[in-house]
Order: structure tokens, then C-alpha cells, then sequence
């Protein structure tokens, strides 16, 4: 390769020679810090065999710790080039990606699987929902793969032990997680998560909702390390993987197939990391001066029916907005999580099933 085709390849990624593909160093973006359950399972997985894939044709140069990107602006880095790809959470860009919103909002009323909803998330935005892509699309993004949380239970700076206790009490609840605090008596407060930590120490909040594994993920313990174990609801969002559109459409089949590759490890591995991550923390609770309890009957009774009452609610709002499918949207993501429910339940743990599952249902689909 002459001097000059090398640098017209780092700057353009210009193929130079027949059949070569240009080398992409990709610029990834991530709020979360390496060692949160999103970056190190979820995101580095996703570079790492991405590179190892391509033949070392992909390389990356991540940007974690929100050094580059946080969470309300990776959709504009990514729209506007600033980063190649970035840990994107759809639930704070729900003007731009309204769609896939109605989807997530599901979220704090499900029962489900981490792993199959993160699974179900990657299908449905990938093949089932012509409009997310669309909209994905005009914000320059090709979605590569989703992820859920464990359930969520209450972090809390003083110890919770009864609905009553929580009575008034303000809570980080980011979008529909109002509706949860609300049913709880809570009141809600619209924080990211980045905001969360200082939130906390600072008595703006006495609660977030979250994973026990965020005590250490994202050294909530200091602040918050008080556990109702609520376990209701889940986060699921998406894409934590994917990179810029008008880069897409240059790369290689090989080059495509490796981010494929590595996007249907992440979407198992950050799913079931969540799940691994509580079990650790809840462990050894109380060595680590952790304080955990089981919510009470009143707290688990509040919440009967709340998940109609959200599905119900999330169709009303899209109507209000002038958003149209709403229910057909709904129904055909539950269509979706149901049958990865089923599919993960028969892979019984098995990580290497379930990412063929994936590229040979989803992946293999995608241009």
C-alpha cells in the first residue's frame, strides 16, 4: 500500500487495492464507566470480538466514563459524527425514537427474563418495527443489538422496611418508572443516572431505582446502600451497540458480520451479567455493609394490575401525542419476547445457543 492510499484510508476509509478492506478505528463512546455491567459485559465484548472478527480490519478506541458522549447526548455524537458508535439509551431521546419508546415502556411492568428481553428487543427494533428503523435512520444510526437489566428493586440512603415507609419519599424515576413510584406512594424525580450518585448524597433523593448490582457498578453503596428488594420491572433499552449509518454503508460483508458477531455476544453477556452481578451483591450482603429487605406484602399488593394499568396508560399517551399503532406495536414486542422467552428457557444457560439463535434469526437478516 503506498503512503498516500494509507492516509486517504485513515481518513476516509477509502478501500485500497481489489478486494482490501479499509482498516476503521472506531471512535466508541460510553457514559457508563469500563467496569459497569453495560461497558465491560455489554460494550467491550462488542469491539473486542468485532476486531478479532474482521481480521483486525475493525479496530476501536472507546471513550468511556461519559469522557466523549453521556446518557441525553450519544444519539447527537453519533448523528453528528463526533463518535462512531455509542452505549445508546433510547429512553432519553424519546422525541427522536418514539417508537421504540413505546416498546421500553413496558418495561416496569414486566415479568420476564434479562436475557430473553434483551434478546426480544434486538428482534423486534431489528425486524419488526419498521418505524424504530426509520427512525434510527434519520438520526444516522445502525441499531446493532439492545439489553435488559435484572429487575429492579430500591437503592435507598436510609433503610426501607414497609410501604409506609416509603410514603413520600422521592425516588429517581426516569420517564414511565414515575408510574411505578406513584403506585408506591413515592414521588418521582426525572434524573439520569449520572445525575443519580450526587442526587443521592446530596439528600435531593432518598431512593433510585435500580439493580443491587449498581451498589458497585456505579459505586451506589456509598450513597445508597439500603436494599428494598422490590424486584418488579426491568429496563431494557436500546442500542447499546451500533455504529454511525454512513459508516455502515461502507463497510465490508466481513466488516458487518464481525459487529454482528460481537453485538449478539454483548446482547446475552450484559444481560445475564446484570443477572450475575445481583446474585454476587446479595451473596455476601452484609459483609460488604450492605442492608437488604424483602418488600413487604402491602408494597407487592400496590402493585396489582399495574401492568395493564401502564400498557393502558403508554396507548392512551401515544394517542394524545398523535402517534398512531401504538397498540399494534405493543402487542407485536410481546409476540416477540414470548418467543425468546421460550428459546432461552431450552438453551438453559448456554451463551454460545443462544448468540447462534440470534445471528441465525436476526443477524442473518440484516444488511
Amino acid at each position: 500500500m503506498t503512503m498516500r492510499c494509507a492516509l486517504l484510508s485513515a481518513l476516509v476509509l477509502l478501500p485500497c487495492g481489489p478486494g482490501m478492506a479499509a482498516d476503521v478505528n472506531l471512535t466508541y463512546g460510553a457514559y457508563g464507566a469500563p467496569n459497569s455491567t453495560l461497558v465491560e459485559y455489554g460494550v467491550i465484548p462488542f469491539l473486542e470480538t468485532a476486531k478479532a472478527e474482521s481480521g483486525g480490519s475493525i479496530d476501536y478506541t472507546l471513550h468511556a466514563g461519559g469522557a466523549l458522549v453521556g446518557p441525553s447526548t450519544t444519539l447527537a455524537g453519533i448523528r453528528d459524527g463526533l463518535v462512531d458508535g455509542g452505549q445508546l439509551l433510547a429512553v432519553y431521546n424519546p422525541a427522536e425514537l418514539p417508537t421504540i419508546n413505546l416498546a421500553m415502556g413496558l418495561g416496569p411492568g414486566l415479568d420476564t427474563d434479562p436475557v430473553a428481553l434483551g434478546a426480544a428487543v434486538t428482534e423486534f427494533a431489528l425486524l419488526e418495527c419498521p418505524k424504530c428503523l426509520e427512525e434510527f435512520e434519520e438520526a444516522n444510526i445502525q441499531f446493532l443489538g439492545g439489553y435488559s437489566s435484572s429487575a429492579y428493586s430500591l437503592l435507598c440512603s436510609e433503610p426501607m422496611a414497609s410501604l409506609e415507609d416509603l410514603a413520600g419519599k422521592r425516588v429517581r424515576a426516569a420517564g414511565v418508572w414515575g408510574q411505578l413510584a406513584a403506585k408506591l406512594g413515592m414521588v418521582p424525580v426525572n434524573l439520569t443516572i449520572g445525575e443519580t450518585y450526587e442526587g443521592l448524597q446530596r439528600g435531593q433523593l432518598s431512593c433510585t431505582f435500580g439493580t443491587p448490582g449498581w451498589l458497585e457498578t456505579f459505586s451506589m453503596g456509598d450513597v445508597a446502600p439500603n436494599v428494598y428488594l422490590l424486584e418488579y420491572g426491568y429496563s431494557f433499552s436500546g442500542p447499546i451497540t451500533n455504529v454511525r449509518l454512513d459508516l455502515w454503508t461502507t463497510l465490508t460483508e466481513e466488516q458487518k458480520n464481525a459487529l454482528k458477531k460481537g453485538a449478539a455476544i454483548a446482547v446475552i453477556r450484559a444481560s445475564e451479567a446484570y443477572r450475575q452481578a445481583d446474585a454476587d451483591i446479595l451473596k455476601d450482603a452484609e459483609a460488604k455493609g450492605y442492608h437488604v429487605v424483602e418488600a413487604d406484602s402491602a408494597s407487592l399488593a400496590a402493585l396489582d394490575g399495574f401492568t395493564d394499568e401502564l400498557t393502558q396508560s403508554i396507548i392512551a399517551r401515544a394517542a394524545d401525542r398523535g402517534q398512531e399503532g401504538a397498540e399494534e406495536v405493543i402487542t407485536r414486542f410481546r409476540k416477540v419476547l414470548a418467543k425468546w422467552e421460550g428459546i432461552v428457557a431450552e438453551a438453559e444457560g448456554d451463551e454460545a445457543v443462544l448468540v447462534d439463535r440470534l445471528m441465525s434469526d436476526v443477524y442473518a437478516k440484516v444488511d
